[in-house]
């Protein structure tokens, strides 16, 4: 068991080092459905870690954690579905991708390796209240997540890291920028 631990340590260390290449070995092991195990177990410790932040501030409820555990889980869930959508979309009607819905959904699942920053940065902020560091600890966490997004298309899609960046980020980012501009206007 503290073999698999540790395998599993060097395989998010190396996904953390170099996306693209731990992305293709990945793939080419047929283990892409850890992508979305990964997400799950992270997102979950991730919204145990901000409901941890809010109940030490707040002084709230023991419970919060476990709430805020569910509820990140479900609303990173749906985002990553929603985002693996667009992505797919984008990605095999602009830019003549290979790949399928569910090999983009599990390989976009990988994204939530950066999310152990961001479980960091909810530490730093509940024992030393360093709102700063924490915010640029989650800054890095996203545009992390976003890089590690477009090698995850990339490799199952096979269109270039470029592409594969304007179909995870590029042009949904355009499209939300239209609907907003759009609403604002009505």
């Amino acid at each position: 068991m503290l073999k698999g631990i540790m395998h599993l340590s060097d395989d998010i260390l190396l996904l953390l080092k170099s996306p693209e290449e731990a992305l293709k070995r990945t793939k080419d092991m047929g283990f892409e459905n850890q992508g979305l195990y990964l997400y799950v177990f992270l997102s979950a410790f991730l919204g145990f870690s901000l409901g941890g932040a809010l109940s030490s501030v707040t002084g709230g409820w023991l419970i919060m954690p476990v709430i805020f555990a569910l509820v990140v889980l479900v609303v990173s869930f749906l985002k990553l579905l929603l985002w693996s959508v667009i992505s797919y979309i984008v990605a095999l009607a602009v830019f003549g991708g290979k790949g399928t819905f569910t090999g983009t959904l599990k390989m976009m699942g990988f994204s939530a390796a950066p999310f152990i920053i961001g479980i960091f940065a909810f530490m730093t902020l509940t024992l030393l209240q360093t709102v700063f560091t924490s915010t640029l600890l989650m800054v890095i966490m996203y545009i992390w997540v976003i890089m590690i997004a477009a090698a995850a298309v990339d490799a199952e899609h096979e269109i270039g890291y470029g592409r594969a960046f304007l179909s995870v980020f590029g042009l949904p980012a355009t499209v939300m920028m239209l609907l907003i501009m759009l609403v604002g206007v009505f």
